[in-house]
């Protein structure tokens, strides 16, 4: 877990001033930043809501300006939260883990549903490179520790350059299944339990976590979405513009699903 190692200053200046800054609590009395970014949409219109989980080693203030394009391209609320032990967290003396990951992910959910009480059914579940090991490990829970509602229900997925676990993403299969019990983010395990359509973007050169993962993970939905390989590309380098229509694109599928289902 390469948290960034940034000042406190830095923070102050691109985090804490932000306007549609929340605050969350773990199940461990952790405190995180989140946030909540609104779509410039018709009051008429309910916007669907992304609930993002970012790559390693960045944090929640280093990817705003994304956030804000990915509310903007895509119409939908955007509700990004930090992992315990990075950003402010981090400043804090809080270290990251796995466990607290799911932790983060977990409060993130229950102030989504239970707090602002957006139905499960309007948010879309969206993790980047190891932000896949909690958006899976929620997306295929059917609880939620202290929150009322499913993940299981949620509209859809979206996985850009996802893990099938920490090790196999570094070392491959056979050291992945030698060293089991040390592995991390084991989505491998957890994907085939998704009831809701999921999305996969990857690049075909990926050298930090290889394509061969997305393709893995993609093999095992119950309902796959047209996957995306973007030829040439790595981790860091994917087109933004070409993600980010990706993304648009299914957001739309599952907008209209569930349009479709409210008349039926």
């Amino acid at each position: 877990f390469p948290a960034p190692n940034l000042p406190e200053g830095f923070y102050e200046d691109e985090l804490l001033t932000r306007r549609d800054l929340v605050w969350l609590t773990t199940s461990e009395n952790e405190r995180i930043p989140a946030c909540y970014v609104r779509a410039k949409s018709s009051p008429a219109l309910r916007p669907l809501t992304i609930l993002y989980s970012h790559g390693n080693a960045e944090d929640l203030a280093l990817h705003l300006d994304y956030i804000d394009s990915l509310a903007q391209k895509t119409g939908s609320d955007v509700f990004s939260y930090e992992y315990v032990g990075y950003s402010m967290s981090k400043l804090e003396g809080r270290e990251p883990s796995e466990a607290a990951c799911i932790r983060s992910i977990d409060a993130a959910w229950r102030y989504l549903v239970d707090e602002q009480k957006i139905p499960p059914q309007r948010i879309v579940i969206f993790g980047r490179s190891i932000g896949s090991g909690p958006s899976v490990d929620l997306a295929s829970r059917d609880t939620v520790e202290n929150s009322a509602f499913s993940p299981l229900d949620v509209a859809g997925i979206l996985l850009q350059s996802p893990l099938e676990s920490g090790a196999r993403a570094v070392f491959g299969h056979v050291i992945s299944c030698i060293g089991q019990c040390l592995d991390i983010f084991k989505n491998y395990e957890k994907i085939e339990k998704i009831r809701a359509p999921v999305a996969i973007m990857h690049g075909t050169t990926d050298q930090v976590v290889p394509v061969h993962n997305g393709k893995a993970l993609y093999e095992q939905l119950q309902k796959p979405f047209k996957p995306l390989w973007i030829d040439g590309r790595g981790h860091n380098d994917m087109p933004e513009d070409v993600c980010l229509n990706y993304a648009a694109d299914f957001l739309r599928h599952c907008s209209a699903s569930l349009n479709k289902e409210s008349y039926e």
